[in-house]
């Protein structure tokens, strides 16, 4: 294993379903509906939605940008999990697809990412050891 890696034991715990509206933040949404519900680890079980335009990190510095209207996402995974202040903090990944069916993938940037409709979401809590 590389000095990367963590290996935490613990059980899942409750399931959410989050809807997100229109204009609100793919991440820091996720992240409120944490704080709401008192969810400070979780891991993405599902979701289905769309964004009005996206921004995706690649490694360090790289970004990209896809414009909209109707990003639709393909597919979403990620955790969330405690800052230094102890606050939820999401890292989320996916696909996405422009209106012309490009397909493009990368870590959603927090900020940069309102949602369209609507986007439904599943997380399932993560309670550590």
């Amino acid at each position: 294993m590389n000095s990367d890696t963590k290996i935490e034991a613990g059980r899942l715990g409750r399931l959410a379903v989050i809807r997100l509206r229109p204009n609100q933040d793919l991440v820091g949404g996720v992240e409120a509906a944490c704080r709401e519900n008192g969810i400070s680890r979780a891991v993405v079980r599902s979701a289905v939605g769309s964004l009005v335009d996206a921004s995706l990190l690649y490694g360090e510095a790289a970004r990209r940008q896809v414009p909209g209207p109707g990003v639709e996402i393909l597919t979403l995974s990620g955790t969330v999990s405690p800052n230094a202040r102890g606050e939820p903090n999401a890292d989320l990944r996916g696909t996405i697809s422009d209106s012309n069916a490009a397909v493009f993938g990368g870590r959603f940037e927090p900020g940069e990412n309102a949602i369209c409709i609507t986007l439904e979401l599943v997380l399932q809590e993560w309670l550590p050891a």
